[in-house]
């Protein structure tokens, strides 16, 4: 779900967003869970994320535990402060309290979090390189693993493509067992990115399915962002070069079967030849929903679009670019971390049966937005913010119900 939002979060507020043979996948989306609650237009509560955290760190991504609670990961600077930290935020009479707080391994990117149905907590980030030789790839792609009771986050790298080695970077969604990790994983070859689907095996990080991305550009193609379909299989929302040089990007969406193979051609989901592409969801009937810029990352117009059959069936205006997005059961309305550059940051309320936006609650009046979790239960939303005053940053997470 998340490589393209997690970029997202921190470039909106800095820079733009750069933004083997295959075996059976077995696993299809979570159902829908409790009936839905929306729109979640109430601002209940927030916290400052990182106030149990020595240091600098900055949030990354953040999911729901199903105690009703949220997880979130935060990571260091990319220059120099290597590190991850995983901490709880738990609900309480009304509000939002940050609870354990659990130092991991260094990370030396930005990366992304899950929580299996038992409470596993599973992020996927850079890692430094196993060899410390000065030689070979400089990060490597891993999993932090924190079952629970465990007295700290197990390590477990990627393993290494046999051509390409291991893996630099990556997205994922987790089956809904928790056992396997979909994944789009990439490397750098020559500067250039490459991209490959897979199947990782949670429990040893064993790649036991892997596929090409299968889509035509005359530069790169890469899946920012991945969804499980109900039927099994993976929706991606895929940036490609418009040019060999790779001078104008244009986000599709490509869908896959169980067996990671495409299912019909790439979905052109603007009709603007540059395009960017932040998040999707798949809802319970099959249809996808993408977050997207036409135009220009910095100067186009955000929007919302719906595919459904293979064809773009509906497109909604949002008030901000949408990092980040959660669909709530039943899939009546889209949650949007939206935010602009010096516009701050919030989150936008869109209802698939009329297209409209009907909310957009600010959380930062100065700041970018970061990613957002719907609980457990589907009554409350966490969203995410960098807030920016005038002598610091503070990573804050918002209580929506």
């Amino acid at each position: 779900m998340r490589s393209s939002r997690i970029g997202a979060a921190a470039l909106l507020g800095t820079a733009v967003l750069a933004a083997g043979c295959s075996s059976s996948v077995v696993g299809t989306a979570e159902q829908a869970g409790p009936a839905a609650a929306g729109p979640l237009t109430e601002l209940l509560a927030q916290v400052e994320v990182d106030a149990e955290v020595d240091g600098y760190v900055r949030i990354s991504d953040v999911a729901a535990a199903p105690d009703g609670g949220f997880v979130v990961l935060l990571t260091g600077d990319v220059a120099s402060n290597h590190r991850s930290v995983l901490v709880d935020l738990v609900q309480e009479d009304g509000g939002l309290a940050v609870g354990e707080v659990i130092e991991g391994p260094p990370a030396v990117d930005l990366g992304e979090v899950h929580v299996a149905p038992d409470g596993t907590v599973v992020a996927l980030a850079p890692v430094l390189h196993a060899d410390t030789s000065g030689e070979g790839r400089e990060q490597d792609l891993a999993l932090i693993v924190l079952e629970p009771g465990s007295d700290g986050p197990d390590l477990r790298r990627i393993a290494a493509d046999a051509e390409l080695g291991t893996p630099n970077l990556g997205t994922g969604v987790l089956s809904p067992d928790g056992a396997t990790l979909y994944a789009s994983l990439r490397w750098s070859v020559d500067g250039d990115p490459m991209n490959r689907l897979a199947a990782v095996d949670v429990a040893t990080g064993e790649v036991t399915a892997s596929a090409p991305l299968g889509v035509e550009s005359p530069g790169s193609a890469v899946a920012y962002d991945v969804a499980l379909r109900p039927d099994g299989g993976l929706a991606a929302l895929v940036t490609t070069d418009r040019d060999a040089e790779g001078d104008v990007d244009g986000a599709v969406l490509a869908q896959y079967d169980a067996d990671l193979r495409p299912l019909g051609d790439p979905v052109e989901v603007v009709d603007e030849e540059e395009s960017t592409g932040y998040a999707l969801a798949v809802l319970p009937d099959g249809a996808v929903v993408a977050s997207v810029v036409a135009g220009e990352w910095d100067t186009g117009e955000p929007r919302l679009v719906t595919v459904r059959d293979g064809a773009v069936q509906a497109t909604t205006v949002l008030p901000g670019t949408g990092v980040d997005l959660v669909v709530e059961p039943g899939g009546q309305h889209v949650y949007l971390a939206t935010g602009r550059p010096g516009a701050g940051s919030g989150v936008a309320t869109v209802d698939l049966a009329t297209g409209e936006t009907v909310a957009d609650v600010p959380t930062c009046e100065d700041g970018s937005p970061a990613p957002l979790a719907l609980a457990a239960d589907g009554q409350t939303l966490a969203a995410t913010a960098a807030c920016h005053g005038d002598d610091d940053t503070a990573e804050l997470a918002f209580l929506l119900g």
